[in-house]
């Protein structure tokens, strides 16, 4: 299906922007979107495997995303609170 937009200019330059960052096209970027959203409506009816198997579909969808790793350092609780002993 072919849907024609007009969006803001400033809404338009988010999702280029956005689109450009993620090394996407813009009408992948809004087709994700899109299909996202109604994914997550019908995620409440998902059997426990489904939810498994969409969850880590969507994980390795941010695999291009180039994010990096943190330390263990990084995820100890000394490092995450700090003074405040919480």
């Amino acid at each position: 299906m072919t849907v024609t937009l007009n969006l803001p200019p400033n809404v338009e330059q988010a999702f280029l922007a956005e689109a450009q960052a993620k090394g996407v096209s813009p009408d992948e970027l809004v087709r994700d979107v899109l299909l996202a959203r109604q994914q997550s409506s019908t995620a409440p009816g998902l059997s426990p495997e489904e939810w498994v198997r969409e969850f880590r579909a969507w994980t390795r969808s941010h695999a291009k995303d180039n994010l990096p790793l943190l330390s263990d350092e990084a995820m100890s609780r000394d490092f995450i609170y700090g003074e405040r002993g919480l």
